[in-house]
């Protein structure tokens, strides 16, 4: 899974950190060529928040087998 910030980076002017509501477009994949993207908002540790954007994704679509990549969203 990678991590994308660069929209959050552009937007911002330097890294996400710390707490707060983070939003994120999830992007996962079934394995068979199948692509899925979905948009969450999670109240959270940064770390914590990406991960849980990922877990949802993975528990609401259950054809997702892996997540992708995770965009930090401005």
């Amino acid at each position: 899974m990678t991590i994308n910030t660069t929209k959050y980076e552009f937007s911002h002017g330097r890294k996400p950190r710390g707490y707060g509501q983070w939003m994120f477009e999830v992007l996962g994949s079934d394995g068979a060529g199948a692509y899925t993207t979905s948009t969450y908002t999670v109240l959270d540790w940064y770390r914590l928040a990406v991960h849980e954007a990922a877990r949802r994704l993975k528990r609401e679509c259950g054809a997702v087998k892996s997540v992708i990549e995770v965009t930090v969203l401005p």
